[in-house]
């Protein structure tokens, strides 16, 4: 975590708790019996918008995010960051500050899983905006910040997914401290 602060600048910390629905919950647990409790989150700038993504379970109901993904045992958080948001943008990218570093607690049922968000603002040096991994990820497309904190943040909100509500929160947040810091 030095080396990420060392050369992509303190993050804020923040922290955020959730009740997440029971098939979340099994998501979440699936990441952590593959030894991740955590996941990176890009806003990769482009063209004065931000490359969002779609997933298959979201279909048709007009929710994107920015992309995200976890570095595999072994492979360092700037190694996995560029790995997927490869995968699921298409974008080879430069990461280009380190925003913020969120603890989540995941309340389940009968369990409180521990998470961590660190996210990062990025821009692609090249590549052409499509999914490579077209099995998690549905669509890729360019996005104003306006609809991002608009529309998109009503509807994780009206949701009732304890992720998405934690993804409406990420994205308040990193434009909130991006734009104190002028990024």
């Amino acid at each position: 975590m030095k080396a990420l602060v060392r050369t992509y600048g303190t993050p804020k910390s923040l922290s955020f708790s959730a009740d997440f629905h029971e098939f979340e919950c099994d998501l979440v647990r699936q990441s952590t019996r593959k030894e991740r409790h955590h996941d990176i989150t890009c806003f990769i700038r482009k063209d004065g918008q931000y490359v969002v993504i779609q997933k298959p379970a979201y279909g048709g109901t007009g929710i994107y995010r920015a992309p995200s993904g976890g570095a595999h045992k072994g492979e360092s958080i700037e190694e996995g960051a560029k790995r997927e948001m490869r995968e699921e943008t298409g974008l080879e990218v430069k990461l280009l500050r380190f925003v913020l570093d969120i603890s989540l607690e995941i309340r389940c049922r009968d369990e409180v899983i521990p998470w961590r968000s660190l996210v990062f603002l990025a821009e692609p040096v090249s590549g052409d905006m499509a999914p490579i991994d077209t099995i998690e990820i549905q669509e890729v497309k360019l996005m104003a910040r306006e609809e991002m904190l608009g529309d998109v943040q009503r509807l994780m909100e009206e949701s009732g997914w304890g992720g998405f509500k934690y993804r409406a929160f990420l994205t308040r947040s990193f434009f909130q401290y991006a734009d104190s810091m002028r990024l």
